[in-house]
């Protein structure tokens, strides 16, 4: 009769932790979700982050030619129609 009521107690005992086991997953499981959607945010924030200062760069670039390369002024110029003064430009639509 001992050994009944002490397999009994082994068995209640391996099924109480079993359903605190399986309440702790179940309780973690949607923060587990929500940290992994975080992390995917964080890394296309992060992307966005780096896009931007790429295109920082470039328009300081651009800044930095406006100012120091003449020949690159003339060139936008020329893509916005500008002309000196007095100049004749013929302009043909294709």
């Amino acid at each position: 009769m001992e050994k009944l009521l002490d397999r009994l107690f082994q068995l209640l005992f391996f099924a109480a932790f079993a359903c605190i086991v399986v309440t702790g997953v179940m309780l973690s499981y949607p923060k587990y979700r929500q940290a992994e959607g975080l992390r995917a945010e964080h890394a296309r924030i992060r992307k966005q982050i780096e896009e931007k200062k790429a295109q920082i760069e470039a328009i300081r670039e651009k800044q930095r030619r406006f100012n120091t390369d003449r020949e690159f002024v003339e060139a936008l110029a020329r893509q916005n129609r500008r002309v000196y003064p007095g100049e004749l430009v013929f302009i043909f639509d294709e």
